[in-house]
């Protein structure tokens, strides 16, 4: 699959000139973490939500603090080069150029995600093969609203599986801590796992798993998270989606699997 299959086509853009609200009010109404800034119709900068998060001056212009080094990817770079630009740069997006240099659209860890999501499901309608288990906790996990979440734990257990969804937050020195405890207290109350501690340890590995992942590009950090756990066949998947940052930082939303055997 292809950049240019699951790219946002038409990006929002501003300009040097905009100011710190208009950008703000742009990400608050459309519901995203970036602005690309471009100028005579040039690719200039990108301004993200942490960028606005320590300007106190509402009407500077965000020419004085956008990033000027902007990484970008061709629009026929496939989705796995794409997914490794954005884990080696520890960014959430990429402008998409196509063979010209011009501006066509903007990639981000979101679509990366449903991409993958999206061609596994494809190749599970050809092949008449159910979503994994990581697949189910990865849907979960990125729910944005409590009807989808009933949709998704009624489309898994469909398939055979049991989950559940929770969310947690905590400073860096509890979170890995909050992460389990939350993730194994609603696993054993939607019925995912029994309360027996060979279970227990397995869902507690599988956000270890997890977390670590997160981690090795944000130490130090603590976050806001969303946490799904998949039980299959044999093993427990869980899938952590989120936010890491403090007062000052505010970073791009994440996604890590964990898996387990039991």
């Amino acid at each position: 699959m292809l950049v240019k299959n699951i790219m946002s086509k038409d990006p929002i853009t501003i300009s040097p000139e905009t100011t710190v609200v208009e950008a703000e009010k742009l990400m608050s109404i459309n519901n995203i973490g970036r602005l690309i800034v471009v100028e005579d119709e040039g690719l200039v900068g990108i301004l993200t939500d942490g960028d606005l998060v320590i300007q106190h001056d509402l009407n500077a212009p965000i020419d004085k603090f956008m990033s000027r080094e902007v990484i970008t990817i061709s629009q026929n770079a496939t989705v796995q080069e794409a997914a490794k630009v954005l884990s080696d740069h520890g960014i959430g997006g990429l402008p998409v150029l196509d063979e010209d240099g011009k501006l066509v659209g903007i990639v981000t860890a979101d679509d990366i995600v449903y991409g993958y999501l999206k061609d596994e499901e494809e190749e599970r309608k050809m092949e008449k093969k159910t979503i994994t288990p990581e697949s189910s906790a990865i849907y979960l996990a990125m729910t944005r609203s409590r009807e989808y979440e009933e949709y998704w734990l009624d489309k898994i257990k469909g398939y055979g599986y049991k989950g559940a969804i929770t969310q947690t937050g905590a400073s860096a020195e509890k979170l890995p801590i909050k992460l389990r405890e939350s993730t194994t207290v609603a696993a054993i109350a939607r019925g995912v796992i029994s309360e027996n501690a060979r279970e227990k340890i397995a869902v507690s590995n599988a956000v270890k798993d997890a977390y670590s992942q997160l981690a090795l590009i944000n130490p130090g950090l603590g976050g806001g998270f969303k946490i799904a756990v998949v039980k299959g066949d044999g093993y427990v998947s869980v899938a952590i989606f989120g936010k890491f940052g403090h007062a000052l930082v505010d970073g791009p939303e994440q996604l890590a699997i964990g898996t387990s055997v039991i």
